[in-house]
């Protein structure tokens, strides 16, 4: 929640930075428990869905 408030006005800079974020958990998930790998449905709801959401 801390985020969409730092990011409130630029939601392509959140987007961009929880990205990033999720290219480094998959890389480190996938490091530490190869199988079976993350599933990247839940990744991706986890670190990008909510940026494509409004800010309540």
């Amino acid at each position: 929640m801390l985020l969409r408030v730092e990011y409130r006005a630029d939601r392509v800079g959140l987007s961009i930075y929880m990205a990033s974020q999720l290219f480094d958990a998959t890389a480190d998930l996938y490091r530490l428990n190869p199988d079976p790998p993350p599933d990247p449905a839940q990744l991706f709801a986890r670190f990008l869905a909510s940026t494509a959401q409004p800010s309540p």
